[in-house]
């Protein structure tokens, strides 16, 4: 009898300490039994209290930004995350693990994943770039994106389709831009960070803003770089060879050796 009162407690005590863990997690799975957000389509959901004018341009923004995705990728999108239109600062701290910024995304090792995004992310610009790290994530698998994508490839990627920060539409074509950029912000090169301090998440996002913006900029001027010499089907190859088992430094470049030699 000590044992099943032992599992019972067990049992209690589960959820508590899931949600502990991971409350935003959370409070996504249990989306759909809150009062606060309303199913707008398939995989949208929207605050209560969003104006119908509002929820019509978030489509429209939606399908903008999935176009950018599948331009990049030279393919069909094959990230289905949930996307959650939160409405106050607070409402969006609830649902994305940082307050900071327009938006964010997560996952799961079992494959689900959320876009939550605040009234400043609704726009293709954040859209696309949160869609392209749930892209890679779905591709690859929770896994090996944790384990093998260092935190510099998977933002730098994200700003291909991120026109925040360039005026090029076409992902091939804007080093240049992202160059400049880092000269910037570098400050003529004085102050500047290696990719290899640049690979966890933590590392990615230590320091104060101007830290922060330096390292975006030396993650976009890195892959726009590399996607330039490869090209699109070289990030397919890039995943597809990860996927295989396969090391991410040894892949990264082999493909551009490849592509420069024409091997």
């Amino acid at each position: 009898m000590r044992w099943f009162v032992r599992f019972l407690v067990f049992l209690l005590i589960l959820p508590l300490a899931y949600f502990a863990a991971f409350p935003q997690i959370f409070r996504c799975q249990l989306l759909e039994y809150t009062a606060d957000f309303q199913p707008l389509t398939t995989g949208v959901w929207v605050d209560a209290s969003t104006p119908e004018r509002q929820r019509i341009y978030l489509l429209f923004e939606i399908n903008e930004a999935k176009k950018r995705l599948e331009q990049l990728w030279n393919s069909p999108a094959k990230g289905r995350a949930t996307v959650i239109f939160c409405q106050s600062p607070e409402q969006y701290q609830q649902y994305c693990h940082d307050g900071e910024g327009a938006g964010c995304s997560l996952g799961t090792p079992w494959g689900e994943s959320w876009i939550i995004i605040n009234p400043y992310g609704r726009n293709p610009d954040v859209l696309a770039h949160e869609m392209c790290h749930d892209e890679l994530f779905t591709r690859l698998g929770w896994l090996k994106t944790q384990r093998q994508i260092p935190q510099w490839f998977n933002e730098g990627l994200a700003l291909l389709i991120d026109q925040r920060f360039t005026t090029a539409t076409d992902s091939l074509r804007r080093h240049d831009e992202f160059q400049d950029h880092w000269e910037e912000q570098s400050h003529g090169q004085q102050v500047v960070l290696k990719l290899t301090e640049l690979e966890s998440l933590k590392d990615f996002f230590s320091g104060n803003s101007n830290r922060v913006m330096l390292a975006y900029m030396t993650a976009g001027r890195e892959v726009s770089r590399w996607l330039a010499v490869v090209g699109r089907n070289g990030l397919t190859k890039l995943v597809d060879q990860l996927k295989a088992g396969d090391n991410f430094e040894t892949v990264y470049q082999r493909l551009e050796r490849e592509a420069k030699t024409g091997g």
